[in-house]
């Protein structure tokens, strides 16, 4: 991995920033428009801790099957840590940019690899 790596939707709703990804923890910055909404995923191999830089997001956890929603509201400064294999959606429903700051404890390299093939570098 580069120092830095930023990586963009295709349709810019979505940006990722790494600061940092190994086996071992992975952070950065995600960056969502107005509108945004990421499709439900889990990390199975990692826990993740979320904090609200800027703006507000929507974080809709559930269980596998995609039942027993539970909804959090991140305003500035307000955190979130999820388990490992916790489904979750990250959605932006406001209408201010949202910047999180994530920090990804354990091995997340599928995700980058997908990221890495199906969003643009930017």
């Amino acid at each position: 991995m580069q120092v830095f790596e930023s990586w963009e939707s295709p349709d810019g709703a979505a940006r990722f920033c790494f600061s940092h990804s190994d086996e071992q923890f992975t952070t950065g910055v995600l960056i969502l428009q107005p509108g945004a909404e990421l499709a439900r995923h889990n990390r199975p191999l990692a826990h993740e801790n979320l904090l609200q830089i800027t703006g507000k997001c929507r974080m809709t956890l559930t269980d596998e099957d995609g039942g027993n929603e539970q909804i959090n509201e991140l305003e500035p400064g307000s955190s979130l840590r999820m388990e490992k294999g916790q489904w979750h959606v990250h959605a932006n429903p406001y209408h201010e940019v949202s910047t999180t700051l994530f920090k990804a404890e354990g091995d997340i390299t599928a995700v980058m690899k997908v990221v890495r093939e199906t969003m643009v570098k930017v």
